[in-house]
């Protein structure tokens, strides 16, 4: 990654913090959950970088949960704001410890293959 690379996913990083305090504050997570996929798509678009499909993923699969089992709209809310207290307590430049956040939400939780 080059210099202005590691600018935009700081600043990328540091505005996913910002969304999930955010969510932890509003009455309708799904929302912030469709601002999470939406500033994910542009940092995906401008390089490489090793986690941000799964943050698409992640919150893809969160808004969808809403979208498409409407009898489920608690516990898809209750889990977006678990996802973004988890993603609060975690220190995203811990690369071991962002990999193990989304390989418990997207392999455990979402149940994606793992390849």
């Amino acid at each position: 990654m080059s210099s202005s690379d590691d600018e935009v996913w700081l600043a990328y990083l540091e505005h996913t913090r910002e969304l999930a305090g955010q969510l932890l504050r509003t009455d309708d997570p799904y929302d912030v959950g469709l601002q999470f996929m939406g500033s994910t798509i542009e940092v995906i678009t401008t390089g490489e970088y090793k986690y941000a499909v799964s943050m698409y993923n992640l919150w893809g699969d969160l808004t969808d949960w809403m979208e498409l089992k409407p009898a489920e709209e608690d516990l898809a809310k209750a889990e977006m704001v678990r996802a973004a207290r988890e993603w609060l307590a975690l220190n995203p430049r811990d690369s071991e410890a962002v990999r193990r956040y989304f390989d418990h939400w997207l392999h455990d939780v979402f149940h994606h293959d793992e390849s």
